[in-house]
């Protein structure tokens, strides 16, 4: 009685934990580690065409609005979407991370210094309005 006791304990201890885990949300700034005083261009390519921002206080703009997106690990291996953007994020001089995000529900994060790649689900209650963000427009 004992040993069947524990092992359905330990089973209820790993779906709690399997669950509190996968269902996590984080903010991006939490997964991809940015230091914003460091961030010196970000590229953004789009079916409309590219965009290379430069200047400080847009940089800044980006970077903080991209920080607080909630995400949660994601096991998508090739979304389906309409619209991507592709951003790759250059700190001093050294492309830092890519991200790729498709129609403001999932997002791709590589780091360039580990060659490491994580997909997320953005969490469907976030406001952020991509398109306004990344405009081509000049």
């Amino acid at each position: 009685m004992k040993k069947r006791t524990i092992i359905i304990a330990a089973l209820l201890f790993i779906v709690v934990f399997y669950f509190t885990y996968t269902g996590k949300a984080y903010q991006l700034k939490d997964v991809v580690k940015v230091d914003e005083a460091n961030v010196t261009r970000i590229e953004i390519d789009t079916d409309e065409g590219k965009r290379v921002v430069d200047d400080k206080k847009e940089i800044k703009q980006i970077v903080h609005s991209l920080a607080k997106v909630e995400v949660k690990k994601s096991k998508e291996l090739d979304p389906k979407f309409d619209q991507a953007y592709w951003v790759k994020i250059v700190e001093n001089g050294k492309d830092a991370y890519g991200l790729t995000i498709y129609d403001n529900d999932y997002i791709k994060a590589f780091s360039f210094e580990d060659k490491k790649q994580a997909t997320y689900t953005i969490v469907k209650d976030q406001k952020v309005d991509v398109k306004k963000l990344f405009s081509t427009k000049l």
